[in-house]
């Protein structure tokens, strides 16, 4: 036990005599910058007003002229008369502002006389010969003027060039100036053929919607603006007829003709309508008229109503004016040759029958009764 504790005692002291000595540290200082920092913007301040020195130098200096210290107030407008560029010139030679100078010698030395007695001491001053190198210096001024104008003038075409190709295009919009518009109002007077024709198209409107009933108000309005129009009053009895009311259709129609007795379409549409009713003696009444017809269609129907109901002289004259309008027509032939065997006319009837066979428009019926009709009147010859 004893010699344990002796080698613990032992190793005490050496870790005890082992422990270093604490000293202190030595730190070097932190270089000052500030110091050096001054100096340079000290420097580049000294050498800032040295440069502006020499600018302000250089342009203020003067190239001294000999020149008399009392310069003639005539001789003043001489240089006055000079344009200002001049001083924009930039030469080795430093140019001359003369009155600069009268005005500097003015400032520097004040006079203290009164007025009258600087107008005496003037007009007492000796008047100065104009210096013999005038014309030179004006020369010299004069190009060194249009140099510098020149230059100038081409060095602001130079930017305005450039500005003007830096510079995007714009276009530039013009928008219209707004119109007033202005609605006027006018009361318009339509004459009657007008409003007839206002009535008639709207008659066809609603034709086109099938509204017989509000078509047939229409026209009846029209034929109040314009009772002598054939073509509504037709228009208007077909459809009274289409819609079963007969008795509407032809008094629509016989009205018509109380108007216009010599109306041919009206006597036309009238005498089919009663046709269609079976009524052909009263049709062709109304066919009848003393004068020459030059429609084909109302002679047509004339002549084969009279053909039908042996009106013979009315059949034979309407079919000679129906040949005399058209004779290749074999139609109009057969129906003269007919009315001509009926009025014991064989020999003309026989040419007609002939004329109508010759000619075409005929169905196989009629050209064999044709042929029958030949054979029949050429044995009644012989």
């Amino acid at each position: 036990m004893s010699e344990l504790n002796r080698r613990l005692s032992a190793l005490a002291q050496q870790s005890h005599d082992a422990t270093p000595v604490l000293q202190a540290a030595t730190i070097k200082p932190l270089p000052n910058k500030r110091g050096r920092y001054g100096m340079a913007i000290l420097l580049m301040a000294v050498i800032l007003l040295f440069a502006g020195g020499v600018i302000h130098w250089l342009r203020v200096t003067v190239t001294p002229v000999i020149t008399p210290l009392f310069l003639p107030v005539a001789a003043v407008p001489v240089v006055s008369t000079l344009p200002t560029p001049i001083k924009k010139q930039a030469s080795n030679k430093p140019e001359l502002s003369i009155p600069e100078l009268i005005s500097q010698e003015a400032v520097r030395s004040p006079s203290p006389m009164s007025v009258d007695a600087e107008s005496m001491l003037l007009a007492a001053m000796p008047v100065a010969e104009p210096a013999l190198d005038t014309l030179d210096i004006k020369q010299e001024l004069a190009s060194s003027y249009e140099q510098g104008y020149d230059s100038g003038y081409q060095q602001a075409f130079v930017e305005q060039q450039s500005t003007i190709t830096a510079s995007p295009k714009t276009e530039v919009v013009v928008s219209p100036k707004p119109v007033v518009s202005r609605l006027s109002i006018e009361t318009v007077a339509l004459t009657p053929i007008q409003l007839a024709m206002v009535e008639y198209n709207n008659a066809e409107k609603v034709l086109r919607q099938a509204n017989s009933r509000q078509a047939i108000v229409h026209l009846e309005a029209a034929l109040k603006y314009r009772p002598e129009w054939v073509i509504a009053r037709q228009k208007l009895a077909a459809l009274y007829y289409g819609r079963g009311d007969n008795r509407q259709a032809v008094a629509m129609l016989q009205q018509g003709l109380q108007r216009q007795p010599h109306s041919t379409e009206l006597r036309l549409t009238l005498a089919k309508l009663l046709v269609n009713e079976q009524q052909p003696q009263t049709a062709l009444t109304v066919l009848e008229q003393s004068q020459v017809v030059d429609s084909v269609s109302f002679l047509a129907m004339r002549a084969a109503l009279a053909q039908q109901l042996q009106k013979t002289a009315l059949a034979l004259s309407s079919y000679q004016q129906l040949v005399l309008h058209d004779a290749t027509d074999g139609r109009w032939w057969l129906g003269l040759a007919i009315a001509q065997e009926r009025s014991q006319q064989f020999t003309a009837a026989l040419t007609s029958y002939r004329q109508g066979a010759v000619h075409g428009g005929l169905s196989v019926a009629s050209q064999q009764f044709i042929q029958q009709r030949i054979m029949a009147l050429q044995t009644k010859r012989h």
